[in-house]
């Protein structure tokens, strides 16, 4: 197999290459890691967050953004506290420095990704758009798929896998 034709490669390449031009305005600019970057930005999407929502949000796990968490609080910009029902959870709110940096950042990362969609028509930013849903959904069938094996204590099923790909394609999605 040639590495740089295999689809998830080829992403995992590209989602890296955005990052580094994205992570310019909040790194270089305001000091603050990606994984920071990516709680700020969650914490500012409601009022009041838990970290359990930041999580599904970000999709990073209770350890990163507990130290994200930590260094934006020091600085700043979030403050925490308990659930009162629950004391194991914490809520995060931006603090007003906080919303102040992520309105200044969220300004730059947008032309940033402005700048980068220009190099698309509007009709392929569309069509991207609906690629990288169903590509997600796809990728999210496979994984529930290998969770409900897992729950039944079974190795997962290849010939399931081999079933959904004769029935559907291989690619029979990315074309609708």
């Amino acid at each position: 197999m040639l590495l740089q034709a295999f689809l998830p490669f080829r992403i995992a390449r590209l989602a890296a290459r955005m990052s580094a031009a994205i992570s310019q305005v909040y790194a270089d600019a305001h000091g603050l890691s990606r994984d920071e970057w990516r709680v700020l930005a969650a914490t500012g999407e409601a009022e009041a967050q838990p970290t359990r929502a930041i999580a599904e949000q970000t999709g990073l796990d209770k350890v990163a953004i507990s130290r994200a968490a930590s260094s934006l609080e020091d600085r700043g910009l979030i403050r925490r506290t308990e659930d009162r029902a629950d004391r194991r959870i914490k809520i995060l709110r931006l603090t007003p420095a906080g919303a102040d940096a992520l309105e200044e950042i969220e300004r730059q990362v947008r032309d940033r990704e402005t700048y980068l969609l220009q190099a698309l028509s509007a009709e392929e930013r569309a069509t991207l758009e609906g690629a990288i849903e169903k590509l997600c959904r796809q990728a999210e069938a496979l994984i529930l798929e290998r969770e409900e094996a897992a729950e039944e204590s079974a190795p997962f099923p290849a010939h399931r896998f081999e079933l959904l790909t004769r029935r559907r394609g291989p690619l029979a999605h990315a074309a609708e």
